[in-house]
């Protein structure tokens, strides 16, 4: 049967709508692909640290797929903050150009994470990006910003990405020695709080104790060193490091601190050398304990001239040179090894 002349109007109405949906889907198809070319073109410009260029590629392929697959705009996205971001930080530019190059820098790994935070499609994949973002945030607040407030903000969403990642405390602690303004914004027991996580997480790890005394020593906290460097050695008392390391910020405390006692003085040099040969029972060929002996048996003499005991100060001295010339003939030899191995293992 015949089809009346509406049947035919409507039917050519729907093969026109067809028609239009088809080029509307093929002109996508070729944005689309378009895009997924500048984003090549992109990378590998980024790659070959042609940072302006690769910003001009990642700009086309926001414009040409604005919503399209989040695998290509996520890292497009991240990609074009870190391009700002290696610009300045490698290149000496004037303060207008470096002012554009940091906000653009920030803009763009803070719409990273907003991104990130919108969810979608193969998020699991692509969480990875926010992380990243947040770590180049916190060091342009930390490093170029001195923005105390958003440094501590961007390392305090790492640690709750990555709360078992001991290294996310240790930035946090070292933002807040940064900051740290004994009258204005005392944030020393906020550092001591953050460099104490780890100790927690990983008791037996001596490691994390000298990152702690490392700490207290910077702020002069001469006893809690001595604790923290004692904990660490009795985590592994056949270690001689342990030992060494003690004796050494005992010969620093007496060599640097001009207000210790005469007697104060002696009681660190000992200490500092009781460590020392604990730490040469285990290996009499460790050249730098043999230096420190040698150095704390040198303040031992100044003591004894003051005391005007000038035999015992000369007979001290004599033992430090041997310890130190024997330390020096190691020194070569070790050397001499090391040499004649890497030449070997060069054939």
């Amino acid at each position: 049967m015949a089809m009346s002349t509406h049947l035919r109007r409507l039917l050519g109405f729907i093969v026109i709508a067809i028609v239009v949906v088809s080029l509307g889907a093929c002109g996508d198809t070729i944005s689309m692909l378009k895009a997924r070319q500048a984003f090549q073109t992109a990378n590998g410009s980024y790659g070959s640290k042609e940072y302006i260029r690769a910003i001009e590629e990642y700009e086309k392929v926001l414009e040409l797929d604005p919503n399209g697959d989040r695998r290509v705009l996520l890292p497009t996205t991240f990609y074009i903050g870190s391009s700002h971001h290696l610009i300045f930080t490698a290149s000496r530019l004037d303060a207008a150009s470096r002012k554009m190059r940091v906000d653009n820098a920030i803009e763009y790994y803070e719409k990273t994470i907003d991104l990130v935070n919108e969810g979608g499609e193969f998020q699991d994949q692509l969480e990875i990006y926010s992380q990243y973002a947040a770590e180049q945030l916190a060091a342009i607040y930390r490093d170029n910003e001195e923005d105390f407030v958003n440094a501590e903000k961007y390392c305090l969403m790492l640690i709750e990405l990555e709360p078992d990642k001991a290294e996310r405390y240790y930035a946090l602690g070292d933002i807040y020695k940064r900051f740290n303004d004994p009258d204005e914004m005392p944030l020393v027991e906020k550092a001591i709080e953050c460099y104490a996580k780890p100790v927690e997480m990983m008791p037996d790890d001596p490691i994390v104790y000298r990152q702690m005394a490392g700490l207290h020593n910077e702020y002069g906290h001469f006893d809690d060193t001595m604790d923290w460097l004692g904990r660490a050695r009795d985590l592994n008392t056949n270690d001689p490091e342990g030992y060494y390391l003690i004796a050494t910020h005992y010969w620093d405390k007496v060599y640097r601190d001009p207000d210790l006692s005469i007697q104060e003085r002696e009681n660190y040099i000992q200490s500092g050398i009781d460590e020392l040969d604990e730490a040469l029972g285990f290996n009499d060929q460790y050249v730098d304990a043999l230096i420190y002996k040698n150095l704390l048996l040198r303040e031992n003499a100044k003591i004894e001239e003051i005391r005007g005991n000038k035999r015992k100060a000369d007979e001290l001295i004599s033992e430090a040179n041997t310890l130190r010339d024997r330390a020096l003939e190691l020194k070569k030899e070790q050397e001499a090894e090391a040499a004649a191995e890497s030449t070997v293992g060069g054939h």
